[in-house]
């Protein structure tokens, strides 16, 4: 999808698979990673698809997505440059 063209991964980051999907209306870049020992997904949304605040919005979409609610301690959201990213579903290796 055209849009995410620009999502940058980290050095050292490991793309084990990527697929595109659209939840609730917004398209999306699903990956799966590695890092270091650290296997996880992402959901990667382009921020210009959401008004002000966008993680705030990305959070009540990604609760519904995922079935349950947003906790710091076990999830990461963050927007860098065109992106919003969440992280989620954490094993170490």
């Amino acid at each position: 999808m055209k849009k995410f063209d620009d999502v940058e991964i980290e050095k050292d980051t490991k793309i084990i698979s990527v697929k595109y999907i659209n939840i609730e209306g917004y398209d999306c870049r699903c990956e799966v990673w590695n890092w270091d020992g650290v296997i996880a997904d992402s959901l990667i949304f382009y921020k210009y698809d959401f008004k002000k605040p966008y993680e705030i919005s990305v959070i009540k979409i990604i609760e519904s997505y995922i079935n349950e609610n947003y906790d710091d301690s076990k999830h990461t959201i963050k927007t860098d440059g065109n992106y919003i990213f969440f992280n989620y579903n954490f094993e170490i290796q």
